[in-house]
């Protein structure tokens, strides 16, 4: 009896020990305290709002990699990427249930370094409003402090 009890509290233990492993196996993990991110999910590539966004961008690419930002564009018809990683497409529609997003839909969302959603968008968003709300995080504000503006 005793056997059956420790087996018993000794799976569950188990139980216990596996779901912060599957918590850091989402797609956004290994992004997490190191990035901020800025998913853009398109129906599909040749999406002129997401060329209007490439180009505002890279108009402003010192900006950008200066608050530690990466562009993840999340596709169907096309392979997806955030910075230059391959997201698979299971991972893209775990990604697209998460933050509800239909295949069919356009949607930016800014992800802080804590790996939480700090803003969705149904439409290209001024680059001035999200670097806005990235300075005004406290982690931002530090990063700011301490290291020089690379970009003037």
């Amino acid at each position: 009896m005793y056997s059956k009890l420790l087996s018993l509290l000794l799976f569950l233990g188990l139980i216990g020990t596996y779901n912060p492993v599957v918590a850091e196996t989402t797609p956004l993990a290994s992004y997490r305290w190191q990035n901020r991110l800025l998913l853009v999910f398109v129906p599909q590539v040749e999406d002129e709002r997401l060329t209007s966004l490439q180009q505002t961008l890279n108009q402003v690419e010192c900006e950008f990699q200066d608050r530690d930002l990466l562009l993840g564009v999340l596709t169907s018809n096309a392979p997806s990427r955030i910075g230059n990683d391959l997201i698979s497409a299971y991972d893209e529609a775990q990604l697209r249930a998460k933050y509800g997003v239909k295949h069919n839909q356009f949607a930016v969302i800014l992800i802080g370094k804590d790996g939480q959603p700090k803003r969705q968008l149904s439409d290209v968003p001024a680059i001035e409003q999200i670097f806005g709300q990235i300075d005004n995080m406290p982690m931002r504000q530090q990063e700011m402090a301490n290291r020089p503006n690379a970009c003037n």
